[in-house]
């Protein structure tokens, strides 16, 4: 192992005899400014990838959590009995909303739409205004 680092020795001294008579040549002045800009360039690809697989890794445990309680949900329950026969008892609490939502509907004349547009626009402007904030706070 010495003798790798005799070998390298041996080299820069080869190279400082072979440059000693060369004019020592001056460095760009952007260089440092290139230089720091491309580390912080790598510094936000590093973290928009630390973002990304935290993100993707949320959303995964978020969907198979979903999915468990869906399971959850039929296994302890059998919707389609349910949803065809109602609940046990005769006429029980989910087959009166049904009814009263089903009676709310049936007069239904277009002002739930207007609503649901003027709730949807707002959202809308709401989701718009945050991705902008982020943007202001994290793209300077």
């Amino acid at each position: 192992m010495n003798k790798d680092f005799k070998d390298w020795d041996d080299l820069d001294l080869l190279i400082e005899e072979a440059l000693a008579g060369e004019p020592l040549l001056q460095a760009p002045s952007s260089l440092q400014e290139n230089i720091e800009a491309r580390l912080d360039i790598a510094e936000l690809r590093e973290n928009e990838e630390r973002r990304f697989r935290i993100s993707m890794t949320s959303l995964l445990f978020i969907f198979v959590g979903a999915l468990a309680a869906a399971a959850l949900s039929l296994w302890f329950t059998n919707l389609s009995v349910l949803y065809s026969e109602g609940l046990s008892g005769g006429k029980g609490l989910w087959d009166y909303y049904m009814t009263a939502l089903h009676m709310s509907f049936s007069s239904y004349q277009g002002s739930y739409s207007f609503v649901g547009a003027i709730i949807f626009s707002i959202g809308a402007v709401v989701l718009l205004a945050a991705v902008q904030i982020h943007k202001m706070i994290y793209f300077d």
